[in-house]
């Protein structure tokens, strides 16, 4: 009995913030303040003077060939001599 009143309880719990949460979120005031607030950012980042920085990542990163090096490295077997047809 008690874990049904105690079931009961914390379920109308969830249902009844679960509501209060969706009305204030899509309440006028709360969508007024939130587009008064996205305004207002967009508007300072227009303001900013932010200055451009020179690029100087040019040829930072070399081109390491590893897989055809480490095919180049690795011992032929026998069978794969007779796939391939060549004499090496």
């Amino acid at each position: 009995m008690f874990k049904k009143i105690q079931i009961t309880f914390f379920l109308s719990l969830f249902i009844f913030l679960f509501i209060l949460t969706l009305k204030f979120y899509f309440s006028e005031k709360n969508i007024k303040f939130t587009n008064k607030s996205r305004n207002f950012y967009e508007l300072e980042l227009y303001n900013l003077k932010v200055p451009l920085l020179k690029n100087d990542t040019d040829d930072i990163i070399t081109f390491n060939n590893d897989v055809e090096n480490f095919k180049k490295k690795t011992k032929k077997r026998f069978w794969e001599k007779l796939i391939s047809g060549k004499d090496e």
